[in-house]
């Protein structure tokens, strides 16, 4: 059984500029970049406990073939992901989004 997971704004706008930036590069590379995020979203989906903790109960869950990760929260009747964050991004980005809190 799948545990539903919900994406905030601030992580659908990094996932869409991160798109155009790979679509910029080369056609069709935003379009790759999509379909590992989403594959990484089905991993959490499916195993939303399987990645450590990194900031306070936030986790990372990487991206194949894509220097990102998937950054999440685990509540008990779904995941939130809160960011999608390059991995040479400031970390003090997402730490300060896991410290904020999901916002839908």
């Amino acid at each position: 059984m799948s545990h539903p997971v919900k994406l905030t704004r601030l992580a659908e706008a990094d996932i869409a500029q991160a798109f155009d930036w790979y679509e910029g590069k080369k056609g069709h590379l935003g379009f790759e970049f999509i379909e590992q995020v989403e594959q990484a979203i089905r991993g959490i989906s499916e195993h939303p406990l399987s990645h450590r903790k990194v900031i306070d109960d936030a986790r990372r869950c990487n991206v194949e073939r894509f220097p990102y990760g998937v950054w999440y929260r685990v509540e008990p009747d779904k995941s939130i992901v809160i960011a999608c964050l390059h991995h040479k991004r400031n970390p003090k980005l997402a730490r300060a989004r896991a410290k904020r809190g999901p916002r839908l």
